[in-house]
């Protein structure tokens, strides 16, 4: 995913799992509460910091979380 992709992400107020978000968060509340802290700090990280690399690492924990729950 691109900086442009992500930040057109962060913008809309759907999360990924469908649910409502805010714009500017990434991910919805019940989705965001789901991850562990280490990777709840992690989405904090700016662009080109860290944080592609943040997303990525919390949407694939979400994706496995969806599929075996």
């Amino acid at each position: 995913m691109t900086d442009l992709e992500l930040v057109k992400e962060l913008v809309r107020k759907t999360c990924r799992c469908g649910a409502a978000k805010k714009a500017h968060q990434t991910f919805c509340l019940r989705c965001y509460q789901s991850l562990p802290g280490m990777m709840q700090r992690a989405l904090y990280a700016r662009l080109g910091k860290g944080y592609r690399e943040a997303y990525h690492q919390a949407a694939e924990f979400l994706d496995t979380e969806r599929s075996v729950g």
